[in-house]
């Protein structure tokens, strides 16, 4: 085993031992100085950060960066002394970036000149609110000033989308095929056809969007997607998108569902060849209202028929500064990068209409383009140790520049770039570097936090829900007839259950309390069909059980009351979990004249935040507790400024005017964090049960290449008091710790506590 580093193969308990060696047996190691690839590498990681996000040069963003990731990485890894990666460091970053100066520590060189006659140009430089970069959209933007800038579409992916009720099919498998084709180029932007079954509760059924096999041909290529229909299906939904930037053409769809003697037998959907409709109008039958995309008919070239359906994007063109402050010509940063080499990087540059000054060398900067355009970026896999590289550098500086809670979170972020390239160099298999990557995110705390690749995904969980009782896991839900509610989980395939729990939230990101619910919801996940031995207790004796992960995971659900229900005369109980806002509001007179309200929270939100303003007593006035950073200077400095947001909620009759509380814990996160916030805030209910998760603000997802997904927090979220929320969590007024004998009785002790608290206030 390599210092500090386990592999990320072996079984679990044995890293959780290996690495308590580690600690007290080689501690010399972590004094240890990086080997001369990984400091090239890291003095490489820095530059490209400063360029990439900070230096407003026009040459710099004609760039690739993503393949200059790959290429420049290549090219400074095997740099044999300080001297070989300075000139290997300038010929990379010079043709972009020609004011931007590498030397070696102690010895800077005479700044480079400015024009002398700037009467009639305008100051270059970036603005960033929030990080807008990514190739996924979103309400983060950023732009250089004195330039027009394009953006993706803030939704993401443009979808096309249809539904039909599952009952006839529950059971069965289905078959849903189309044609398509595309006209793709860069990162991130694919086509894809996707199926869903959807089950009662938010209950997970087969989804599949093709997100393995992205579709990129510019020819019509017929796709398929197979799947089960669960027993307890509700609807079936499928369609297209479009991901990013480009063009997707789709015709003929078919869905079918299985029969006894292996034929297919049609399913009737609307309008499957889009030959119903207007030319240049959006599809009758067809869902299709994504922001930021064109949905129309045409008859260009369909695959048969008259007329197919295109996808296209519709590009934000952004020509005014984000704000008012940016960098002033003359600001300029010197970092020390490493390997015994700094950098001078000029933060703002004169220009005019058509360039920056001064210009580059152009023969330079078009052989670089060359060898970056060479790099095959969408045919790489992380198997490929550059692209390993690559996405450490990138995800790296997006984090160590944006991400908004290092005041918190206390995370030695410079340690961890050196950690993650060593890791990434020895690495075997992409998904060894799934875990480099993800372990790197994990140690930022943040719950939004999350990388993910569709190959190197777990595919099945058990039929069984466990929740961490009394310092054990229990089993609090079984779909499995060998496992009773109740049963404790003592080990799982030949280690004990808190060392795999242990060793699964090594590679959570987010507060305690959050990454214990994640690890529980993953328990004992594997590959599909694969066989898994437990060892469980039951009463005072225990034993071996052998369970096979299916390829149909019905994973079951705790009983709890209906979506709205009057438990006992005058106390009535909404799930925000299940019930719409349509519902309630149906309900909402009943509601408000009830002498006792119990609204859980220990889940998401159905889209029914409204209720909030049935409880508030007055307007709004807290509208500074969403926070994005307007962002100008690199290494997570203090922003310059933030632009500050609430919900401006105002209250609405009828008032609820009788005792109310709230159930919430650990898996309340984000957009349910908001709502516990204006309870907890304007004090409107008593919380009952655990702390919330600790992370709010809206996320922002981006792709790394070889297909790598990550995605983390891209604001500043506090409490309405503007104390600290991340990590924290809302607190509950009155704490409840679940039981292994309420589990076994089938007891909802939150729940009970619930009618407990509003009984004593009626009271």
């Amino acid at each position: 085993m390599l210092c500090g580093k386990s592999d990320k193969r072996m079984p679990a308990g044995l890293q959780v031992v290996l690495a308590l060696l580690a600690v007290i047996s080689f501690t010399s190691c972590t004094v240890d100085s990086p080997s001369q690839d990984v400091q090239n590498l890291s003095a490489f990681s820095k530059m490209y950060g400063y360029v990439r996000f900070f230096h407003p040069s026009d040459e710099a963003s004609t760039i690739d960066w993503d393949r200059f990731a790959v290429y420049g990485a290549t090219q400074v890894k095997d740099a044999a002394s300080k001297h070989e990666l300075q000139t290997s460091l300038e010929q990379l970053f010079g043709p972009l970036a020609p004011t931007v100066q590498v030397f070696p520590t102690g010895e800077p060189p005479v700044p480079a000149k400015e024009p002398d006659d700037t009467a009639d140009l305008q100051v270059i430089a970036w603005q960033h609110f929030g990080f807008g970069l990514s190739n996924r959209g979103s309400i983060y933007q950023s732009k250089r000033t004195g330039r027009v800038n394009q953006t993706t579409p803030p939704a993401g992916a443009g979808i096309v989308t249809q539904s039909i009720a599952a009952d006839a099919y529950r059971g069965r498998r289905i078959k849903l095929s189309s044609s398509v084709r595309a006209e793709v180029a860069g990162l991130g932007n694919q086509g894809q056809m996707w199926l869903r079954v959807d089950r009662p509760s938010g209950q997970g059924g087969f989804s599949n969007s093709m997100s393995d096999r992205p579709i990129y041909s510019r020819e019509w290529q017929r796709y398929e997607i197979e799947g089960e229909v669960a027993e307890d299906a509700t609807r079936i939904s499928f369609g297209c998108l479009l991901s990013g930037q480009g063009r997707l053409w789709i015709d003929d769809f078919e869905l079918v569902a299985a029969v006894d003697d292996d034929g297919w037998q049609a399913i009737a959907i609307t309008n499957p060849g889009f030959e119903d409709g207007e030319l240049g109008e959006t599809p009758p039958g067809w869902s299709a209202v994504s922001r930021g995309y064109r949905y129309e008919l045409t008859d260009v070239g369909p695959r048969s028929g008259q007329l197919s359906v295109l996808i296209e994007d519709v590009p934000v063109i952004l020509t005014d500064d984000l704000f008012e402050v940016h960098p002033t010509v003359g600001e300029v940063i010197e970092r020390e990068i490493g390997a015994g080499l700094s950098a001078r990087i000029p933060l703002a540059l004169y220009g005019d209409e058509s360039t920056t000054y001064p210009r580059g060398d152009e023969a330079a900067l078009n052989e670089l383009r060359g060898g970056v355009q060479s790099v095959a970026i969408n045919s790489l896999s992380a198997d490929d140790v550059s692209v390993r590289l690559a996405d450490v550098v990138i995800a790296w500086n997006v984090l160590q520049h944006f991400y908004p809670y290092f005041d918190v979170v206390n995370a030695d972020w410079d340690a961890q770039l050196t950690r993650s390239l060593e890791e990434a160099l020895n690495d075997e298999t992409g998904n060894d570097f799934l875990y480099t990557l993800r372990e790197m995110v994990a140690n930022l705390k943040d719950g939004h936090g999350i990388v993910y690749h569709p190959d190197f995904q777990r595919k099945s969980r058990l039929p069984l829900l466990f929740e961490w009782v009394e310092g054990q896991v229990v089993v609090t839900a079984s779909g499995d007839p060998l496992i009773e509610r109740g049963d404790i989980i003592e080990r799982i395939d030949g280690v004990t259950a808190e060392e795999a729990v242990i060793e699964a939230e090594r590679y959570i990101s987010g507060s305690p309390q959050w990454k214990r619910w994640r690890a529980m919801k993953s328990f004992g996940a594997g590959d599909t069909d694969s066989l898994v031995e437990l060892v469980i207790r039951r009463g005072g004796e225990t034993s071996d059980v052998i369970i096979r992960r299916p390829m149909a995971v019905h994973v079951p659900v705790e009983p709890r009351p209906g979506a709205i229900e009057e438990l006992e005369e005058g106390v009535y109980y909404v799930n925000l979990n299940d019930a719409g806002m349509a519902d309630i509001d149906e309900k909402m007179d009943k509601i408000a004249a009830a002498r006792g309200v119990i609204f859980d929270l220990r889940g998401y939100p159905n889209s029914n935040h409204g209720v909030i303003t049935h409880l508030l007593d007055g307007p709004d006035t807290s509208q500074t507790w969403m926070r994005v950073p307007k962002i100008i200077y690199p290494d997570h400095v203090e922003p310059s400024g933030y632009n500050e947001v609430g919900w401006g909620m105002q209250p609405l009759e009828p008032h609820i005017e009788a005792d109310v509380v709230f159930i919430t814990d650990g898996r309340a996160i984000s957009y349910a964090e908001s709502v516990m916030g204006f309870i907890e805030g304007y004090r409107l209910a008593e919380i009952v049960g655990q702390p919330t998760a600790g992370t709010n603000g809206n996320v922002n997802p981006m792709v790394l290449p070889g297909g790598f997904r990550m995605s983390w927090t891209g604001m500043k979220v506090v409490k309405h008091d503007g104390s600290q929320h991340h990590l924290i969590g809302i607190q509950p007024t009155v704490p409840v710790e679940r039981t292994i004998q309420g589990v076994r009785e089938g007891r909802d002790e939150f729940l009970e506590k619930a009618l407990e608290v509003v009984k004593r206030g009626q009271g």
